[in-house]
This record gives structure tokens, C-alpha cells and sequence, in this order.
């Protein structure tokens, strides 16, 4: 059952789930975004083509990203921590069927279906029960709590190809697997907890509360849609009197509980009729497939070609699998410099995502001039660091999209998206060096969906204000921070 309260922890408990969503992306994307270290493994063991190879990993990456909604729904009927130790024990048996493989046939299955939907199913859902113990302190906690994917893509590339050089590709994966199981022990610490409803009493000033009457009605009119035998569906919703405290601050913009919705059906209904009211909003749409084009192509074919790729200008394979540790620690900086990137009236956080992702493909258009170490160092450095301050710009744009109390099913909508470039871009580098022999247009590609992201993203720019874009998608509420209202623009 879970636990109820008043008001988030900020402290206590919540520790222990910070802890445990930070292990927890570790044992996921973090040892997902290193399978690129075996990928000359898997081509040489069952003398398969680059194409074949990389769409073992791209099954698995699009899982991992695609199956956020289902990991949603399920968290929704049976509480994260049942849902994230299934996703553990997924995974670890994609691990260990994986060590058993004779052909490359079944690792889209073991590596591609298990590990990719059992990360998803563990990784996803977890990361919002931070925001539900934490208020005043989520943004350390959640800072903490993310970072736990990039210390596993510096750690887990370098300790694999240790271990493949140890005990082969077979072996890494049974301790892999290990790694995976681990999932479960810390999936244990992810205690539910539900927020009580604070008792009403004070009415609010007669402009708020017809304010917030109104959200209501178009709130109850678009999406949660009572059924005609409903007994209570004629009972008019008390908003009025009720008391104005931190506590109501806390939970107001928190997902109802279940049993208010109507249950799980209920849910995943209002979930999809969310999803198609967002659909209707060009300006998210525009954004999406920019997004789609920027980290499928931008960021995922460095992260599963590089190696190969350095192997193949007759790097050491220990130099090789840093340099996929070197676009993580690039992608960490970023995310935690975005933060700092001045904006004003004139050049806003779009400007700056926009300006991100051309770099990003430019960088990528520049790279097969790299054929040593040192300026493939360089590369991979430059990418991850564009890519982690362009991701985390993207996020305050989205906010600013969907407002704050759909920023959950944005981010879902725009995961389930991006996984289709995610599955795509990599199998088409790999075709493209069986073609050529080398990893030149591979790169290019890599370069070019970047560019097309952001040119895309500048159509924005001249997409109506931010209050218009908030109206096609059904929602009038505030930004998550403050604005000028004088000089507001799209998207901050």
C-alpha cells in the first residue's frame, strides 16, 4: 500500500529512491549505450554484415525509448516497484539468453526485445517518483538522480571491454546480466507514495476561483469524459472552498490517483485521448520530428559507430571504447553547463536549442577529416557535450510546449516518437559502410539529420506566441519559472 502524505519529503525516504533511480539508469541506458563496444564481437562471431550488427542494438534502443508507455500504464495499475523488478529480471534474462546465442538471428529478440523493454519498464517509470518526494529540493534531486546513466556510459564501455578481453563476449554478457539483476534489489527501494488531498476551508478571491472553475470544466469536458451511468458524474466539483497552503502547491500539478480516474482502462484512455489532442498542435509536432532528426541521427550513430569506427582507422580497442566514455562525459558537462546559458529579450532558450543542434550536425559534418586519436577525442567530446545541453534545452522548450501539468505526457508522446529514428539511424550507417567500406557518409548522415533538425526548429520562430501554442493543446497554464509577459515569445 502505499505510504500517505501531506506534502512531498523533500528528505527521508526520498533519499532512497534517488539513490535507487541513479543505480537504476546506470544498470539500464548506461550499459545499453555501451553495447557499441560489442559490436566487432558480434561481427566476427557470426560473420555478419555492419547493417545486421546495428540492428541489434538499434531493436534494443528502440525499445528501450518506445516502451516508456507501456512502463507508464503498468506503473499506473500495479505501483513502480513491481514494474521496475520485472524490468530487471527482463533484462538479465536477455543478458543470459544472449550468452547462449549461435547465430545473430536471436539476439534481436534476447538483446533486442528483453534487455531494450525491461530497461524501459525499469528505467521510465521510475525517474517520476522522484518528483512526487521531492518539492522544494527536486531539482538536486532529479540532477542526482539523471546522472546516473551518464556515470554508467563512462564506467561500463572501458569495464566491458575488459571483460570481453578476460572472458570474451559470452562471459561480459553473463556478468552483465549480473549488473541487470541488480536492478531488482534497488527497485525494491522505490516505496510508492501517495499524497492526501489537503482538507478545504478558505475560499479563494473570486478571480482565482473562477479561474481555476473554468481549467476544471475544460479539463473534466476534454479529457476525463464521465460516463452517462456515472452516479456522481451530476455532483458539481468543489474548488471553491477549499484552503490555499504549500501543500495544495505540492500536489496540484501531480497525477490523480488511479480509483479517481476510473482505473486503469480509465487511465490508458485519457492517456491516448491526451496523446491525439497533443497531435493536433503543430508547433510540438515541429518539434518532435526536429527532435527525432537530432539525437536519432545526431547522437545515436556516434554512440554505436565510433568504436567501430576508430577499431577500423586501427586504434586499440581499449582507446576505441573511451572514446564512446568521452561522448558521456561530454553529454554530463553539457547537461549541467545548459544551465548556465545566458538568455534576454532577444536571444531565447530556442535560439540556443537551435543553435545546439546545427553544431551538433555540423560537428559530425566535419568528423571525417578525424583519423586520429586525438581528433576523434575531440569529436566525441564535441558531441556529447552539444548533445547533453541540447537534450536539456529541449526540455525546458517542451515545458513551455505542453505546460507543466502534461510535461509527463509530452515527454512520453515525444520518447515514443524519437524511437522510430532511434531503430532507423544506425542500421543505415552500418548499410552505408557495407557500401562504401568506410564510415565517411556514415558520418555525414550522422551530420545531416542535425542540420535538418534545426532547420526545422527554426520554423518554429515564426509559430504564433507562446499563449496560442498553449491553447491547441488545451491548456492555459503558466510557464514552470516566470516570464516577462510583455515580451513572451513561443518558447523561452
Amino acid at each position: 500500500m502505499p505510504v500517505r502524505y501531506t506534502k512531498p519529503l523533500d528528505g527521508g525516504w526520498g533519499w532512497a529512491v534517488v539513490l535507487a533511480v541513479f543505480m537504476i539508469g546506470a544498470c539500464t541506458l548506461g550499459v545499453i549505450r555501451s553495447f557499441g563496444v560489442f559490436f566487432e564481437e558480434f561481427t566476427a562471431q557470426f560473420n555478419q554484415s555492419a547493417t545486421a550488427t546495428s540492428w541489434v542494438i538499434s531493436v534494443c534502443l528502440g525499445f528501450t525509448f518506445g516502451g516508456t508507455l507501456l512502463g507508464v500504464m503498468l506503473s499506473a495499475m500495479f505501483t513502480f516497484r513491481p514494474v521496475a523488478m520485472v524490468g530487471g529480471v527482463l533484462a538479465a534474462a536477455g543478458c543470459i539468453a544472449t550468452s547462449f546465442a549461435t547465430s545473430i538471428t536471436p539476439l534481436y529478440f534476447t538483446v533486442g526485445v528483453l534487455v531494450g523493454l525491461g530497461s524501459s519498464l525499469a528505467m521510465f517509470p521510475s525517474l517520476s517518483l522522484v518528483g512526487k518526494y521531492f518539492d522544494k529540493r527536486r531539482a538536486i534531486a532529479n540532477g542526482i538522480a539523471f546522472s546516473g546513466v551518464g556515470v554508467g556510459n563512462v564506467v561500463f564501455p572501458l569495464l566491458f571491454t575488459y571483460l570481453i578481453e578476460e572472458y570474451g563476449w559470452r562471459g561480459s554478457f553473463l556478468i552483465a546480466a549480473g549488473v541487470m539483476l541488480n536492478i531488482t534489489a534497488f527497485a525494491a527501494l522505490l516505496r510508492p507514495i501517495q499524497l492526501a488531498t489537503p482538507p478545504k476551508s478558505e475560499p479563494l478571491p473570486p478571480q482565482e476561483a473562477k479561474a481555476e472553475a473554468t481549467e476544471t470544466q475544460a479539463y473534466s469536458n476534454e479529457a476525463f469524459s464521465l460516463d452517462p451511468s456515472d452516479p456522481h458524474q451530476d455532483q458539481p466539483v468543489d474548488i471553491i472552498n477549499r484552503k490555499k497552503n504549500d501543500q495544495e502547491e505540492n500536489v496540484k500539478d501531480l497525477p490523480l490517483p488511479d480509483e479517481t480516474l476510473g482505473g486503469p482502462c480509465s487511465s490508458c484512455g485519457t492517456r491516448l485521448t491526451v496523446f491525439k489532442t497533443l497531435l493536433t498542435n503543430p508547433s510540438l509536432v515541429c518539434f518532435i520530428i526536429a527532435q527525432m532528426c537530432f539525437l536519432g541521427f545526431g547522437l545515436f550513430i556516434p554512440i554505436v559507430h565510433i568504436a567501430p569506427r576508430a577499431s577500423h582507422h586501427g586504434i586499440d580497442q581499449y582507446e576505441a571504447a573511451f572514446l564512446v566514455s568521452m561522448i558521456s562525459i561530454g553529454d554530463l558537462i553539457g547537461r549541467l553547463l545548459s544551465g548556465f546559458l545566458p538568455t534576454n529579450r532577444r536571444f531565447r532558450h530556442l535560439h540556443w536549442y537551435i543553435l545546439l543542434v546545427l553544431a551538433t550536425g555540423i560537428s559530425s559534418l566535419l568528423s571525417p577529416l578525424a583519423k586520429t586519436y586525438p581528433a576523434l577525442a575531440v569529436y566525441c567530446s564535441a558531441v556529447g557535450f552539444l548533445v547533453g545541453a541540447g537534450f536539456t534545452t529541449s526540455m525546458t522548450l517542451l515545458a513551455d510546449l505542453v505546460g507543466p501539468t502534461r510535461l509527463s505526457d509530452g515527454m512520453g508522446l515525444m520518447t515514443l516518437l524519437m524511437s522510430i529514428t532511434i531503430i532507423g539511424a544506425p542500421p543505415i550507417a552500418g548499410k552505408l559502410f557495407d557500401v562504401t567500406k568506410n564510415y565517411t557518409l556514415s558520418f555525414i548522415v550522422a551530420g545531416c539529420g542535425p542540420v535538418l533538425g534545426g532547420l526545422i526548429a527554426a520554423i518554429l520562430l515564426c509559430i504564433g506566441n507562446e499563449k496560442s501554442v498553449r491553447r491547441s493543446s488545451g491548456e492555459e497554464s503558466s510557464p514552470p519559472y516566470p516570464v516577462n509577459e510583455a515580451n513572451e515569445m513561443s518558447y523561452l
